[in-house]
């Protein structure tokens, strides 16, 4: 544990090397070991982070969002502490801005600040989170794709004014066509996303079908992995919630709920 002190150090006082170096070596820490984000948080290891994000070069900001990301991941006290430091603006100042590995890393720490964490969906939306998340499914890296599936997914989980945002900004024919055409990670993400979306919201299950949603949705009920499979027949699910006419269309695609 006698690592973490000296490199939040450096994260805040070094030279751009040591700063660069440095948020990429606690973010390698993060990685996978709650211990290690609960001591990089307690070293005060965030404010320096984010000051990166909002102020570094290019090598810097892209590591410290990923520092950043990992941070948030599974530990809501470090979610929280982000938020508090001022973090998400700079995310999705990332998101719509950054290199293409800013912009994944950045896409990533979002949905994993958004996860479980209500008040955080509202701050991403506030900030003006969603557009340029829609933007990446659509336009996307595959990465990029998939990582910012997975954070409208999670911006859309209980909250129906993203859920209703998600839809304005034209979210859900990119998320129809990840569904049917992208990689295993992004047919997974997607539909959770879309089932997301539908979930207690009429207009938006009528969307999904009419951008052609149920098909491909029902393909991967059909043939896809595990984890496809399980949030697509959510997905289908939540669509034929108390809306006869998809229901029909599920059942005339070949599965019946």
């Amino acid at each position: 544990e006698g690592g973490i002190a000296p490199l939040v150090a450096l994260v805040r006082d070094g030279t751009d090397s040591q700063k660069e170096n440095a948020a990429g070596a606690l973010g390698h820490l993060a990685d996978g070991n709650d211990a290690n984000r609960i001591a990089i948080a307690q070293e005060g290891g965030i404010a320096p982070l984010v000051a990166l994000v909002w102020d570094g070069t290019d090598d810097q900001k892209e590591n410290a969002a990923k520092a950043l990301g990992r941070l948030a991941h599974d530990n809501d006290a470090n979610r929280i502490a982000i938020a508090q430091e001022g973090g998400i603006a700079p995310l999705v100042a990332l998101v719509r801005d950054g290199t293409d590995d800013q912009k994944e890393n950045a896409a990533k720490a979002l949905g994993r600040l958004a996860h479980d964490n209500d008040a955080n969906r509202i701050a991403i939306a506030q900030e003006g989170g969603i557009a340029p998340l829609v933007a990446l499914v659509r336009d996307g890296t595959d990465d990029q794709k998939e990582n910012a599936a997975k954070a409208l997914g999670r911006l859309a989980h209980d909250n129906d004014a993203n859920r209703i945002a998600i839809a304005q900004e034209g979210g859900i024919a990119p998320l129809v066509a990840l569904v049917r055409d992208g990689t295993d990670d992004q047919k997974e993400n997607a539909a959770k996303a879309l089932g997301r979306l539908a979930h207690d919201n009429d207009a938006n299950r009528i969307a999904i079908a009419q951008e052609g949603g149920i098909a491909p949705l029902v393909a991967l009920v059909r043939d896809g992995t595990f984890w496809q499979k399980v949030n697509a027949a959510e997905a289908l699910g939540r669509l034929a919630d108390d809306n006869d006419a998809n229901r029909i269309a599920i059942a005339q695609e070949g599965w019946s709920l």
